[in-house]
């Protein structure tokens, strides 16, 4: 079998979570670097849910993290039982595409990982407690892509400066060219969070704890697999600020509560596009 190069810790450190994980990535994604049993293991992850995405319908059928939480009457009409639009019968593609990067991503990071830097996917987390118990039209379970830890003091001091925090949750996401561009223009808490991605990974946060886990939501070009991963570090208060807004959806749905079209305040002429005609699914 073939030598695997390491991953070379740098002689200064890296200036923030951001940089290191895209070189991790890049090395890992090497075919010198890359451990072909993780390779084996998260391929076959990805097989069960290519599958999946070839043969089912896609639909989400409850709130959930990642649904119905961008906009606050999307989630007021699906707690209140209306049902969501279909998708495309031919977007089985897209989601077996982005299952497979996500995978091979987790392989990558796993193999380029110093020791003691735990490389956690696919981790399972309790939602936060003010989440509502209703099991039938709120999902009761959490995953997160990835969450890493520097669990060694002195690499910690070799990898990221002392400002840093030791622990972050890493939400890769794939997608198009265009939307790979303005994900790394996109200033978070300010411009719009049309595809829920700011609400999934607040209330992850929120169940992990905001105070000392770091957040980077990390772009995948799918139209130009050579272009390196793009992490991008979401601020604190912009974190903090998302989960009091779902908060609040959360509470109007269940109370049936009508928040009015909201989302046109913040996403101007992408609202529709993004919420559907009218706030609905």
């Amino acid at each position: 079998m073939t030598e695997r190069n390491p991953f070379q810790i740098p002689d200064a450190p890296y200036p923030d979570w951001s940089r290191l994980i895209r070189d991790l990535w890049l090395h890992g994604m090497s075919v010198k670097n890359i451990d072909p049993l993780l390779v084996e293991s998260h391929v076959q992850q990805a097989a069960k849910a290519i599958r999946e995405s070839m043969t089912h319908r896609q639909e989400a059928q409850m709130v959930r993290p990642s649904a119905f939480l961008a906009c606050a009457r999307q989630t007021y009409f699906a707690v209140a039982g209306e049902q969501g639009g279909s998708m495309p019968d031919n977007i089985g593609p897209t989601f077996a595409v982005g299952h497979l990067l996500h995978e091979l991503s987790y392989a990558a990071i796993g193999s380029a990982a110093p020791e003691g830097l735990k490389v956690e996917s696919e981790k399972e987390v309790q939602l936060p407690d003010w989440w509502p118990d209703d099991w039938q039209r709120f999902n009761q379970h959490g995953h997160i892509d990835m969450l890493l830890t520097i669990e060694d003091p002195e690499l910690k001091a070799k990898l990221l400066p002392d400002t840093e925090v030791n622990q972050v949750i890493v939400d890769f996401k794939t997608m198009g060219g265009f939307s790979f561009k303005k994900h790394g223009k996109t200033i978070w808490g300010e411009d719009p969070d049309g595809f829920g991605y700011l609400a999934q990974v607040s209330v992850y946060a929120d169940a992990i704890g905001l105070e000392d886990t770091g957040v980077i939501i990390a772009g995948i070009n799918r139209d130009l697999l050579a272009q390196p991963v793009l992490p991008r570090r979401i601020p604190k208060e912009a974190l903090e600020a998302e989960v009091a807004r779902v908060k609040v959806a959360v509470e109007m749905a269940l109370e049936g509560s009508d928040p009015g079209e909201e989302f046109l305040i913040r996403h101007n002429d992408e609202a529709y596009f993004y919420c559907g005609r009218g706030g609905r699914p």
